[in-house]
């Protein structure tokens, strides 16, 4: 096995899965290189590594579906043998996480290995792509109850939670621009009462503070579009004033 510098850490959302085979089966994948670093102003870390490329290459039946995090890539090669996931650039001090979903089929009980993970990156100002660490990826099967009603890890699950504000910011925010307020908001707001729940069981505050951002975007969004309507219908009336000076962009909405 290669071992190197870049630390990962992989963390399942249950510890036992069922003999019979999992159709999604998360991984939550951390990454980073050295020490964890506050950021100082306005200095950006000095880059470790370049093209940062997590290659996963399966076990019969073993699927990687997807990889969600922020600005992935995610490609299978051609053959199918192998998946790739492109991290970025690595640098020091900090440290990155994302989502691995997997589809495992049936295996007899006990702790098997499910693939190898192949860590590579190319040096700043070089062009050769180096593999700098491999790691055997392992998972409990088993046909045990109680092992199987586990509760998912913490983690992992406010990991997955967090990482749905954003399409369904985007969600809603395509409801607004098409003038379905109402909709829009409803969107939002669900989201936000499902992470105040959990804020509530767990006492996690980044629950919190997640769901009372939503609910200031909601109370933004639904200003600032039902004005811009209003404002939209006068203008259009209004023969001093062309629609084509209107100008509203994204960035307007949020300010």
């Amino acid at each position: 096995m290669v071992k190197s510098m870049l630390n990962v850490t992989c963390t399942w959302d249950k510890e036992s899965i069922s003999a019979n085979g999992s159709k999604q089966v998360n991984l939550l994948i951390e990454w980073g290189y050295g020490a964890i670093r506050k950021r100082k102003g306005n200095l950006i870390p000095k880059a470790a590594g370049c093209d940062l490329q997590l290659q996963f290459i399966s076990e019969n039946g073993v699927s990687l579906l997807k990889a969600e995090g922020v600005r992935l890539g995610f490609k299978r090669s051609e053959n199918g043998d192998s998946m790739f996931v492109h991290c970025g650039d690595v640098r020091r001090g900090k440290y990155r996480q994302a989502i691995l979903t997997f589809s495992i089929p049936a295996h007899s009980s006990g702790r098997h290995t499910i693939g190898m993970m192949e860590w590579s990156w190319r040096k700043p100002s070089q062009e050769k792509r180096t593999l700098i660490r491999t790691d055997q990826l392992y998972i409990h099967f088993t046909h045990h109850l109680g092992l199987l009603s586990i509760p998912s890890n913490p983690k992992v699950e406010k990991y997955i939670k967090l990482n749905e504000t954003s399409p369904i910011v985007k969600k809603a925010l395509r409801m607004y621009e098409k003038g379905e307020y109402e909709r829009g908001a409803f969107i939002l707001t669900r989201q936000a009462d499902e992470l105040l729940i959990l804020a509530a069981r767990s006492d996690d505050m980044d629950y919190l503070q997640e769901a009372e951002l939503i609910l200031a975007i909601r109370n933004k969004w639904s200003g600032t579009f039902v004005s811009f309507t209003a404002y939209s219908s006068k203008v259009i009336f209004n023969k001093a004033i062309s629609v084509g000076d209107v100008h509203f962009t994204e960035n307007d909405i949020l300010r």
